[in-house]
Parts: C-alpha cells; sequence; structure tokens
C-alpha cells in the first residue's frame, strides 16, 4: 500500500506557509499562529473516516518498548481540529509483538494518508497535502520555544522567511559543515526533548487526576481507570518512570538549546560563529606546532599518525610508545596529543589514530573517512573479554546529548577499541563506503527499544571480525542494498541481534563462528520472498540455513544461536502492510536530516 508523497522546493514552502499566516492583523504574534493552522486544517483535512499509517514516534516506542521505527495502519475516527490531533483506530499491525489499544490520540503530522481508500468519495489527497504542509512547518520552522514568544511581536515578519532560508541553506550545504552539523544536532536534540516533555507532562497530569478521582471516592470502589491519550494494552501507556526533577532537567537543557540557536538563527551571528569557530582551529594547529603561515593548514599533507594519551605514570606511558612503535610505519610522521576531540578537529581524514587506555569523550565531529583508522593501544583479547575493567581498555563514548557516536562516510577501520554507546541512541551510522572493525565491542544501555548498533544504509558495506555486540536494540541494522560480512562476531543480549530490511540486503556469516546469544530475536529478515507461498503472517525459522533456502544469492555461511527468545523471523514480502517505496520513506524519514552534512572531509 503506497503513501501520499510530495516534492516541493523550499520556495513553494514559503509561499505555502505565507498563504497559510497571511493575517488581516498588524502584527502575527506567535499565539496566533497555530490558531491559522487550524483554521486552514478545518478547510482542507476529511473529518473523518480515511485511511494511514501512523509512525509511532521514538518516546512512545521507548516506554512501550517497541521497535523504531513503528509503523502501523488504520483509520481516522475523527480529527480534533483545536488540537491538531486526531482519534486513530488500528486496524493491522506488521509485528503479531506489537500490541496497542485499538484507539489512540495521537498528532496529525505523524499520519501518512494511503493512496488507496475504501471511500473513494473522499479527497484523500487534499488531506495528505494538508498534512504535508503542516508536518513540513512543524518540523522544520516551528521550534518548540516559538510558543512562549512575546505576543507584541510579528512572528511571521521576524522568522518565516529566515527559518524557511535556515532549512534551504542547511539542505543544500551552504554552511560550514561544523557550524550545519552543530545546528542539526541541536535541532534533533530539541526537538526529541519536546516530545518527552509533552509525553511526561501529560503523565503527570494523568497521575494528578487520578490522585483527585482517589481523594473523592475515599469510601468508595477504586476508580475506574481514565483512557490514555495514547493507551497500552493493559490501560495506560503513561506511565513513566522519570522524577520530577528530570523533567526540570530537561527544560533546563530546552532553555539552553533555545539560548544559542536563537544567536545562530541570524544569518550575521552565523557568520561571527564561523570565524570564531575557524580561529580557533588556527590556534590550536599553531599549538600543535603544525602552522607555518596562515593559511598552511589547506594545504595536503602526506598522512600522519596521531598518539593520543591521558595522563600516566612514565612507565606506563613509555610502554604505550613502545606498542604504538609496533603499530606506526617507520617513514610515517607522529604527533603526540593530549585529546582525541583536539586530533579529529584538525586531523586529515586519511590519518591513523592511536588511543591509550581510558575513556575519550568526543562531540562535535565531523564523520571519518577516506582510508583513515581509529586503533586503540591494548592487546585484542582484554577488547573482548566480557568481565573486563573498562577503565583499563581504550574507550571512545559521547556526551549524553549527541544522538550519534560516530558517522562513516568512506572507507575506515577501527580496531581494538570499546565503543561505550550506552549514553547515544545510534552507535555507527555508516552512509557510504565500507567501514572494517576488528577486535571492537560495542556497548549499549541494554534497556531502550530503540538504540541501534551500527545502521549499514544503502549501499555502504561492513565487515566485522572479532567483535562483541551487546546490550541494543538491534545490534546491526541493514538496509537495502547494503552488506555485510561478519566473521567470528559475537552478539549478547540484543532485543535483534541482526536486522536485514530488504531481500536485497547481502550478508556473509564467514567460518560459522558467528553467534546469537541470549537475543531475543537473533534474525529479523523483513521483506523476503518466500517461494511460491502467499504468506502474510511472519514466518518463525530455527537455523539461519533454513533462510537461506529463501535468499541463496545473498545469504551465504552459518552462525550459532544460544539461548534466544527466537533464532530468525522472517516478514513475507507478500504481507507488507506497507509497499517498499513508501516504507523506505518513512525508514529513512528518521535519518535524512540527521548528520547530513558529514558527506566530505577536505
Amino acid at each position: 500500500m503506497e503513501v501520499f508523497t510530495f516534492e516541493k522546493s523550499y520556495l513553494e514552502r514559503l509561499k505555502e506557509a505565507e498563504a497559510v499566516l497571511s493575517w488581516e492583523g498588524a502584527v502575527m504574534p506567535a499565539s496566533q499562529v497555530r490558531s491559522e493552522w487550524k483554521s486552514y486544517v478545518e478547510l482542507k483535512i476529511e473529518p473523518a473516516g480515511w485511511q494511514a499509517f501512523w509512525k509511532i514516534p521514538r518516546v512512545i516506542c521507548e516506554d512501550l518498548k517497541l521497535r523504531y521505527p513503528t509503523i502501523v495502519y488504520g483509520y481516522v475516527e475523527q480529527v480534533i481540529f483545536d488540537e491538531l490531533k486526531a482519534v486513530f483506530v488500528v486496524t493491522a499491525v506488521q509485528d503479531n509483538d506489537v500490541h496497542l489499544p485499538e484507539s489512540n490520540e495521537v498528532s496529525l503530522v505523524e499520519l501518512w494518508p494511503t493512496v488507496q481508500q475504501e471511500n473513494t468519495a473522499l479527497n484523500a489527497d487534499t488531506t495528505a497535502e494538508c498534512i504535508d504542509r503542516l508536518r513540513f512547518f512543524y518540523t522544520h520552522v516551528w521550534m518548540p520555544w516559538d510558543k512562549d514568544y512575546d505576543d507584541d511581536r510579528d512572528w511571521v515578519q521576524q522568522h518565516l522567511q529566515a527559518r524557511i532560508q535556515l532549512v534551504c541553506d542547511l539542505s543544500k550545504n551552504r554552511l560550514p559543515r561544523p557550524l550545519a552539523l552543530h545546528m542539526r544536532t541541536l535541532l534533533t536534540e530539541a526537538k526529541y526533548i519536546q516530545q518527552r516533555l509533552d509525553y511526561l507532562e501529560l503523565d503527570l497530569s494523568d497521575v494528578e487526576s487520578d490522585d483527585e478521582a482517589v481523594e473523592l471516592n475515599d469510601n468508595a470502589a477504586e476508580p475506574a481507570k481514565k483512557q490514555s491519550r495514547t493507551g497500552s494494552a493493559n490501560g495506560s501507556l503513561n506511565v513513566s518512570s522519570l522524577p520530577v526533577t528530570d523533567l526540570m532537567c530537561l527544560h533546563l537543557r530546552m532553555a539552553i538549546i533555545r539560548s544559542e540557536f536563537e544567536i545562530l538563527e541570524n544569518p550575521e551571528m552565523r557568520r561571527a560563529y564561523s570565524e570564531l569557530q575557524s580561529n580557533s582551529l588556527k590556534r590550536l594547529r599553531c599549538s600543535s606546532g603544525r602552522a607555518r603561515q596562515s593559511e598552511d593548514f589547506l594545504v595536503e599533507r602526506n598522512p600522519i599518525s596521531h598518539v593520543v594519551t591521558l595522563p600516566g605514570k612514565l612507565q606506563q606511558q613509555l610502554e604505550l610508545l613502545k606498542l604504538a612503535q609496533t603499530l606506526v610505519k617507520p617513514e610515517s610522521q607522529v604527533q603526540l596529543s593530549n585529546t582525541l576531540q583536539d586530533v579529529l578537529s584538525i586531523c586529515q581524514s586519511n590519518d591513523d589514530i592511536l588511543l591509550s587506555p581510558g575513556e575519550h569523550t568526543i562531540k562535535f565531529l565531523e564523520h571519518l573517512n577516506d582510508n583513515g583508522s581509529l586503533r586503540g593501544l591494548t592487546q585484542p583479547k582484554a577488547i573482548l573479554t566480557p568481565a573486563a575493567d573498562l577503565s583499563l581498555l581504550p574507550v571512545v563514548c559521547s556526551s549524553d546529548e549527541d544522538s550519534t557516536l560516530l558517522v562513516i562516510d568512506g572507507d575506515y577501520t577501527l580496531s581494538e577499541l570499546v565503543l561505550d554507546c550506552r549514553h547515544v541512541r545510534r552507535g555507527i551510522l555508516l552512509r557510504n563506503g565500507t567501514l572494517t572493525m576488528q577486535g571492537c565491542r560495542m556497548l549499549g544501555d541494554g534497556t531502550s527499544s530503540t538504540q541501534e548498533g551500527i545502521v549499514c544504509m544503502p549501499g555502504a558495506s561492513v565487515e566485522l571480525k572479532s567483535c562483541l555486540i551487546e546490550n541494543f536494540a538491534v545490534g546491526v541494522s541493514m538496509r537495502p542494498k547494503s552488506s555485510a560480512e561478519l566473521g567470528n562476531v559475537q552478539f549478547m543480549t540484543c532485543k535483534t541481534g541482526l536486522e536485514l530490511l530488504e531481500k536485497t540486503t547481502s550478508v556473509n556469516l564467514q567460518g560459522s563462528k558467528c553467534s546469537f546469544e541470549n537475543c531475543a530475536l537473533g534474525i529479523l529478515a523483513d521483506g523476503f520472498v518466500l517461494g511460491e507461498q502467499k504468506m502474510e503472517k511472519p514466518l518463525v525459522l530455527h537455523k539461519f540455513s533454513e533462510l537461506q533456502r529463501y535468499n541463496e544469492d545473498n545469504l551465504l555461511g552459518n552462525c550459532s544461536f544460544y539461548n534466544c527468545g527466537k533464532n530468525v523471523q522472517v516478514f513475507p514480502e507478500s504481507g507488507q502492510l506497507l509497499a517498499q517505496r513508501s516504507q523506505h520513506q518513512l525508514l529513512d524519514d528518521e535519518l535524512g536530516g540527521e548528520n547530513k552534512e558529514n558527506i566530505q572531509m577536505v
């Protein structure tokens, strides 16, 4: 089943938004913006009865322990125009393990109307285009803090054209890459925090309502359960595990993002920020002894081996340098550095980086490619020991507000490292090229239902040898036309170890030494053609060799399963609710803007 899609220029988007927000008043305050959209939606959207797919937001997937993104099918029972929401009735799910209440109150921007409608008299195309305009505005133009904007200031005059121009500049790579990535990171975090705040504040309001009901019924029977805005199978989705203090921390972080973004939203301030950042980079290069003249740092040079060491005793440092000596080519130049973040700021993409044991925190990096490498100064066996003391190993980690630890956009090698992904939503995003990992360990948080270890985008390939991937919702996610070669790779305690999202993915489990241990699901295969069988329900298999029968050209090798809930589960192509083209669009929508500037490194 297909969904409506619309390809429009940013000029068209601007004109559409201006048409919606044309108000007779002298000033269009922020509080009036939502009212204008309500009026527009009332004119354009069918009030009930149209079929759509609901892309469940990340925050709900996390609380429900669902994979993200989870997409379900149903119809709109009623549009709640005043709140820009709809009552959505779920009629079909792709995965039988997904349990949702039949009726849910959802945001209109989370709905994707289908081309095929049971009632052909409905104006589904007009409805879909209206939602598309609404989604673009509230995703790219409207900021979470705009609702608190002063009513005596003209929001449209000050922000509408500037914001759409900013979206256009980001999309067309007109901004310096570090600045663009920084702004994208701020926006992604702000949107997620707002979703989380809305969800948690709804929890608190539900709890307060229930408490009041209990007080009024002290001598009565247990009060009836209040129907939640988005319910769970047992009655309530809105049960937050976060204390009020954490909610306050989210508000504080949002305020910090707002103050920074409002500065960068101004083109003049963006230029000043870029110049300041460029000057800081020059000073950093000068302090590293690599600057000759004011522009020498822009000249191509031979690759350098950077040795990053943390403070330690002299004997420890000497031993690390002796180990580095065995790994560095004799003719290579060597640079000693203090932090990994500093090296990532000044190095060329084809440089080699050697890390001492200890925790190396990174943030605001661009990407890694061009046959460079990142390697730990330790013995491979130490990395793969499950009970190893992480403080004695080279660990790369990120701050808790980052969404992805590493972005790879070309050929790159990671060796003898621990990638601590417990504070990020995704470990590695592989956009292009070949990522080679040897003797590495990736750690997830073990609780999230949406956290991914490695995401391999279409056309990219990953080679893993002697690696351990543990405690992720999805260990490795293979998108269409991607490929993987896995040798002696262990997937441990993942909800899904290996995810194959289409039959065009290619996987070679070399040497039959790969294993899946204590995973809820070892391998998930989506969109496979099961011969001439027209199966609609998922098929559970016990061995990888059974899956190979359905895709012999792309699936090679073998593996073992130990204590997994399900070894292999196949979702047949004939049973898919959403057509593959539309499914790919909704899947890539999550990654489309994130780290988009990480394309080339000069």
